[in-house]
């Protein structure tokens, strides 16, 4: 019974002295954030989004666990997603010690920079408007989504480690509303190459975007 009882300890201790601890909040909840035990697999994570829509522009402080899939290396990393009509940029620190998420980063920089991708016309659907992309945007993208009984589809700018992250948890939350992926995305690195009829495709865009790039720390 002894043994029982020493074999039954040493495992529930060597199953819980793993668990990662992590501050958890969001927004004005973070100036005094509470710690949350996360699950095997993940990391302390700390993120800033900053979404225009339309001219309206609404920033997120997120801290929270997150999966292997997004922290893919500890550090900082910048991102931007961005269709004209609709941008969303991100700061996103990983970690993996005990509460080491108390960051706030600031949102990255979104001034012009030399790439220009095919976006999509709100009022024709015709795909061949010309965006200046900003900030960390040097790939052009296309996809292909259906909202309800719409299909349509979306062009536009896109950071390079979107092309490469696992985003089957997806990533930002402001495309919601876009719709479900029905084909693509696809990438590429050279203005305008995300025109109607070709585009040279990066393997690893496969990933991007295939939950509709909903933050996945939202649910940890």
């Amino acid at each position: 019974m002894k043994l029982i009882l020493s074999l039954t300890l040493i495992w529930a201790l060597s199953s819980t002295a793993g668990a990662l601890q992590c501050l958890s909040c969001t927004n004005d909840q973070c100036a005094n954030p509470p710690s949350l035990t996360c699950s095997s697999e993940t990391m302390c994570a700390t993120a800033t989004f900053q979404t225009n829509s339309s001219g309206v522009t609404v920033s997120q402080i997120v801290k929270a666990c997150a999966p292997s899939s997004v922290c893919a290396a500890t550090g900082s990393q910048k991102f931007s997603f961005n269709v004209g009509v609709l941008q969303t940029v991100a700061s996103l620190q990983c970690c993996n010690t005990d509460n080491c998420n108390t960051e706030t980063l600031a949102i990255p920089s979104a001034q012009p920079n030399s790439l220009k991708c095919f976006t999509c016309n709100a009022t024709t659907s015709q795909c061949n408007s010309q965006l200046q992309c900003q900030g960390v945007e040097d790939r052009c993208v296309k996809f292909n989504v259906t909202n309800g009984a719409t299909n349509s589809s979306v062009f536009g700018c896109a950071s390079a480690n979107l092309c490469t992250l696992n985003a089957k948890q997806s990533f930002l939350p402001s495309l919601q509303s876009v719709g479900n992926i029905t084909s693509g995305p696809s990438c590429c690195g050279t203005s305008l190459c995300n025109a109607v009829t070709t585009i040279a495709s990066d393997a690893g865009c496969m990933s991007l975007l295939l939950g509709v790039l909903i933050f996945t720390l939202r649910f940890f």
